[in-house]
């Protein structure tokens, strides 16, 4: 009894062992096979990431040399080795988008809208397409979206780049008001930059803001004197508000400073036809600035111009027909006490000086409308007349 007991002891401590064994070879065989799975699943996944990065590197190569159309197959190819990456995403928006195809671009960018609606380049994108798809109330709220939304690296950079984006969109629409708006938000908080001082002045001439381009103007000029694109667009701004010895003062520095570089020879005709205006007008004007006797006597000029001028379109106007109610109407005033009175009369008159140089301009503008616009003197006179600046009693 107990010899049987004995054997199966033994027995079965053989089994144990044995079938130890065989859980330890098949642990060991299973941990293998994980490790070469894991291996090869890893070289795998590798191989894929490679994949989608070298197709991924072509999408961008392509779209940086203008090929879209080739961008947008690379691109697809990428997300089909890595689904749902954002940044392939977002350039094969961007490729779809260069390629013309606008509608699939603006639906793209929507679905990654949906993710992310705060996301300031995703509604930068959606604006511009809003823009091609002349939906204007669209593209102005993206483009406000995107001034407002998250953004990688320098923040505020990027939402002064879009506001301006947007300051040209609303120019292009029409819209000056509000790209005026803009634009000054924009430079309240700009830094003190030459360029950028340069670019808002810019802006704001086409938004039809000529006091606001002026500011922006003159605040590159006072930390660039010499700078010939300001020096001629704050001269020609001030030229067009009437501030004429201003206007000079500037065009004729810009003129010095073309001279010193060389370049005196290229001033554009505009340029040049300002600066003599400017000259001849400062030479004719009875600014209150003058001497009484000097005032008196240029008002005394711009009077016997004028009527002469008035004679000389009369004349013209009876030798073809007779003369219209306007210059009738101008002949009264003529032989009224305006284009009769004399320098004494004058002196201590500031009324009367009004009157008279009134009469001369009301001359002036109407005759250039019925014989057409005047040369010579007479054209610096009706400058001055047109100008928000002249003479006041």
């Amino acid at each position: 009894m107990t010899l049987a007991t004995e054997d199966e002891l033994s027995a079965k401590r053989r089994l144990i062992f044995r079938d130890a064994l065989t859980f330890l070879g098949l642990a060991l065989i299973t941990a293998v096979l994980f490790v070469i799975t894991l291996f090869l699943f890893r070289t795998f996944a590798i191989h894929r990431e490679e994949l989608a990065q070298r197709w991924s590197a072509r999408g961008r190569e392509a779209i940086s040399s203008g090929h879209p159309d080739q961008a947008i197959l690379a691109l697809r190819t990428a997300l089909s080795y890595a689904p749902g990456e954002r940044a392939y995403e977002l350039l094969l928006a961007q490729a779809l988008g260069d390629a013309g195809h606008t509608e699939e671009s603006f639906n793209y960018f929507l679905g990654l809208w949906d993710a992310q609606p705060g996301d300031g380049l995703i509604n930068l994108q959606l604006a511009r397409l809003a823009g091609r798809k002349s939906d204007v109330s669209g593209a102005v709220n993206y483009y406000r979206a995107s001034i407002y939304g998250t953004w990688e690296g320098d923040g505020a950079v990027r939402r002064r780049e879009v506001r301006l984006e947007l300051s040209r969109y609303l120019i292009a629409q029409h819209q000056l008001n509000n790209a005026r708006t803009e634009l000054l938000i924009a430079g309240g908080n700009a830094p003190d930059d030459v360029g950028l001082a340069l670019t808002l002045a810019q802006l704001l001439e086409q938004a039809d803001a000529p006091h606001d381009a002026l500011t922006y103007y003159q605040k590159v000029l006072a930390r660039e004197p010499d700078n010939q694109s300001a020096l001629d667009a704050a001269g020609r701004l001030e030229y067009g508000l009437g501030n004429f010895d201003e206007a000079h003062r500037l065009l004729e520095q810009a003129a010095r400073e073309r001279a010193a570089a060389g370049s005196g020879g290229n001033v554009p005709t505009e340029i040049t036809t300002m600066l003599d205006n400017s000259a001849r007008v400062l030479a004719l004007e009875p600014s209150k600035k003058l001497p009484e006797t000097e005032r008196i006597a240029r008002i005394l000029a711009a009077r016997d111009l004028s009527k002469k001028h008035f004679e000389s379109c009369s004349a013209q106007m009876m030798a073809t027909g007779g003369l219209p109610s306007l210059l009738q109407s101008l002949g009264q005033q003529w032989a009224a006490k305006e284009g009769t009175i004399n320098r004494a009369m004058l002196l201590d008159n500031p009324a009367e000086q009004g009157a008279v140089m009134k009469l001369a301009y009301d001359t002036e503008m109407q005759t250039s409308q019925i014989c057409g616009p005047p040369t010579g003197d007479d054209a610096i006179l009706l400058l001055l007349a047109k100008s928000t600046k002249t003479v006041e009693p």
